[in-house]
């Protein structure tokens, strides 16, 4: 579907060992390297084409569950949809729906656990994605409490899996880095996407992010499904109140190699390049960004400096 491709060395994968901690499970994927992007619905009536290039991966944000298993999309009623689709005509990207989230997960564990409801939970995800047009579900459990929802939270992936194949949909999890998926649950995602930001003090620092994503790998997440998250935003180290990007800029107007403006923690153009090409160089699946109506325009776009690491002009 795009046109960026990791290069094969003759018929074999090459195998790259992380520095550290990371098993030695990266290697150069003929997959494309994704550059997701969230879409929250708070954003939906400001949307403009121009936020979204660069990605690969544009991400609707979000739907829930109903108690019985079907999609409530109370949420997305107002969602672009006609934009989001000429978007993803023109730039070749893969349109995505999440489903759950901070504070719409209630109902997770109930259908997770239920064999029928889970059923109900793929037929409607699957109804929802082809009436729609997507490429793909992100699920976004937060979060699982216990071994027996984790066990189950694996069958509804496995689930979903088998009925998304013949339909060509692509399955990925989100989820933060302390969050242990199944052998099962790992098996069935294309992605993991690691919320590698949200720590207490500095809340994403590099170092701190490259624990995380050595935390999944550890645990057993195939290197190249692992999806590094970078925030577009900032928290304020004693308050935990955050600003955006944008807001960043626009008040304190912080140097490129910048990650801080006084109690201000956040991730600047030089952060963010170091951990896309962190990503890249060993052979991740990828970046996702929470949230690209956070970014700067310009210059001073972080999406800019994300499409730019990976040597890829952004598409008009």
């Amino acid at each position: 579907m795009h046109a960026w491709r990791f290069q094969f060395l003759g018929s074999f994968l090459s195998i790259v060992i992380f520095a550290g901690h990371v098993h030695a499970q990266a290697r150069l994927d003929p997959k494309p390297f994704r550059i997701a992007g969230y879409l929250p619905d708070y954003r939906f009536g400001g949307f403009d084409a121009a936020q979204a290039r660069g990605l690969t991966d544009l991400i609707v944000f979000s739907a829930e569950l109903r108690e019985d298993g079907t999609i409530d999309s109370k949420r997305i009623e107002r969602c672009p949809w006609t934009s989001l689709h000429d978007w993803k005509m023109k730039s070749g990207g893969r349109l995505w729906l999440t489903i759950g989230g901070w504070d719409r997960s209630d109902h997770f564990a109930a259908v997770a656990r239920a064999g029928e409801k889970r059923q109900r939970c793929v037929d409607s995800i699957s109804k929802f994605a082809r009436e729609h047009q997507l490429d793909g579900i992100d699920l976004d459990w937060e979060h699982p409490k216990t071994a027996e929802e984790e066990r189950a939270y694996g069958e509804l992936l496995q689930e979903l899996r088998k009925a998304f194949e013949p339909l060509g949909l692509k399955l990925s999890c989100t989820l933060a880095a302390w969050q242990k998926l199944s052998h099962e649950a790992i098996e069935a995602v294309d992605f993991v996407q690691v919320m590698a930001y949200d720590h207490a003090g500095r809340h994403a620092t590099f170092e701190g992010g490259v624990k995380d994503i050595e935390a999944q790998s550890s645990a057993g997440v195939q290197v190249s499904k692992l999806v590094f998250g970078l925030p577009f935003y900032g928290r304020d180290t004693n308050t935990r109140n955050a600003m955006t990007w944008d807001e960043i800029v626009t008040r304190f107007a912080p140097a490129d190699d910048a990650d801080e403006a006084g109690t201000m923690y956040f991730n600047g153009p030089a952060t963010i390049r170091k951990k896309v090409r962190y990503a890249v160089d060993n052979g991740l699946g990828g970046v996702m960004i929470w949230e690209i109506g956070q970014d700067s325009p310009g210059d001073k776009s972080l999406l800019k400096t994300v499409s730019e690491s990976t040597g890829r002009a952004r598409s008009e």
